[in-house]
């Protein structure tokens, strides 16, 4: 089985993949594989004449707070670099399921699941929501980013509301760590019995 984990960001999605990770669950992350892809020579090459060499230190390592500023500050820029990762991310995700056990559970945690299809290769979905003001706070304290950049980040994804009516199962995380757990124990729980 194929469980589908998404969430809006600093929505705690990444929290609720490590509980799930360390209940025994193969998770394939979905901002891993893009960090990979997006390290390759080929994908490097294509970034910089899109985007411009100087987004890349002396070191050669993408500098990612520069970088969401240039492509969250412009619609154009962010279709470029989503023209770029989401097909290489896409195809990944189709290998891996082509490989996996029917009988095993496995995760697949993807930020954008419903934007890039993906979600049509799971078999359940988990949507972690949270409350805006409270994701934002997140945002600002996480990133070290300015409230309006955070609010533009916010906007470019899809509507918190889309997201929960395609959902199996909704974590909400406006509360504790623990109630996070709680939650995330409970709807594994109910994997595994379905699963039986």
């Amino acid at each position: 089985m194929i469980i589908g984990l998404t969430g809006g960001i600093a929505s705690g999605k990444s929290t609720v993949s490590d509980i799930f990770k360390n209940l025994g669950i193969k998770v394939y992350d979905g901002d891993i594989i893009a960090k990979n892809i997006m390290a390759k020579e080929e994908v490097i090459l294509e970034l910089k004449k899109n985007f411009g060499k100087d987004i890349f230190d002396n070191e050669g390592r993408l500098n990612r707070k520069k970088f969401k500023e240039i492509v969250f500050n412009n619609k154009e820029k962010l279709e470029i670099l989503n023209g770029i990762v989401h097909p290489k991310v896409i195809k990944e995700f189709y290998n891996i399921k082509k490989e996996t056990n029917t009988k095993d559970i496995v995760l697949f945690d993807v930020p954008l699941l419903f934007e890039t299809g993906i979600d049509k290769l799971c078999d359940r979905v988990i949507v972690v929501d949270i409350d805006e003001n409270i994701q934002i706070e997140r945002i600002i304290a996480r990133d070290e980013i300015t409230i309006e950049l955070a609010k533009k980040i916010i906007e470019k994804q899809m509507d918190r509301k889309i997201k929960i009516s395609k959902a199996d199962y909704i974590i909400e995380n406006n509360g504790t760590k623990e109630e996070l757990y709680n939650k995330a124990l409970d709807i594994y729980r109910e994997i595994k019995k379905e699963e039986s």
